[in-house]
């Protein structure tokens, strides 16, 4: 064997070496999907969207919805209720199994949405991984709205529009939007503008915001301590603000394959 031939084959042997250690360290991911959604009921957030559940239409939307979140073929889904209430919501959900007239009393993307593809997908656990912690949200709005920046004038003008745009679009649109990664660095870029609400220069849109990021954070230490191993496929399913925040935390963690939830609307 000359010395061309064996620099190309060791060249192959080690071409084959990272690529296999590659291969094996995605495999040894935990596949998460953060996917976002408005709550379709029951809700105290600010901006919301409610709609009726009963309507044809809205069923047959949430439907498609549903369907396309059961072909990312989840193992654990997570959503936004307090870690302490898991036990009892996992209660309804081993009933929904059976009867699906067994509903909650939370938000109805948890009956709809969450339950519906716990069922379809052979789940056998529901986990509540939400931390309740005050925010007051409506200080923050009368804070920027008290401000004598020109600039915080028209960033609220603009906010206010936006709003006003997605609360016209379909359900359809609504969940098409909302997993874009645009939507989340949008939502972000406007929770960081309600922290520079400093008045009489006192860091209080810094105070109020800084409860906010902790609750977000203890929801992914929620999340983070659920057991769980590779062979998981871990669906989150909450409000897109919350799916923004986790967003952050996921991406950076070396242990997760995030997966791009805009593969999992409806077109």
């Amino acid at each position: 064997m000359n010395l061309k031939t064996t620099l190309l084959l060791l060249l192959i042997t080690i071409t084959f070496k990272i690529t296999y250690a590659q291969e094996k360290g995605n495999n040894d991911k935990i596949t998460v999907l953060n996917y976002a959604t408005f709550h379709l009921s029951n809700t105290t957030d600010a901006n919301s969207s409610l709609v009726d559940i009963n309507n044809p239409t809205v069923r047959r939307d949430v439907n498609k919805i549903v369907q396309k979140l059961v072909e990312f073929e989840p193992t654990i889904i997570c959503v936004e209720i307090p870690k302490k209430n898991s036990e009892g919501i996992n209660e309804i959900y081993q009933e929904y199994k059976i009867d699906q007239s067994n509903t909650t009393n939370w938000s109805e993307e948890i009956n709809s949405i969450a339950f519906e593809v716990g069922r379809l997908s052979g789940v056998e656990k529901i986990y509540g991984i939400d931390y309740k912690l005050g925010f007051d949200y409506p200080k923050l709005m009368q804070l920027a709205k008290e401000s004598d920046s020109d600039y915080n004038k028209e960033f609220l003008k603009q906010n206010s529009k936006d709003i006003q745009e997605f609360n016209d679009l379909s359900l359809l649109g609504k969940f098409q939007i909302m997993n874009t990664e645009e939507w989340r660095s949008e939502t972000i870029n406007f929770y960081n503008f309600l922290a520079t609400m400093q008045p009489n220069g006192k860091l209080e849109g810094v105070e109020i915001i800084s409860n906010f990021y902790k609750r977000n954070l203890a929801i992914y230490s929620n999340f983070a301590n659920i057991k769980k191993d590779k062979n998981d496929r871990v669906l989150i399913i909450f409000g897109g603000t919350h799916s923004a925040y986790l967003d952050l935390f996921l991406e950076n963690n070396p242990n997760i394959n995030l997966i791009d939830p805009n593969e999992f609307v409806v077109q």
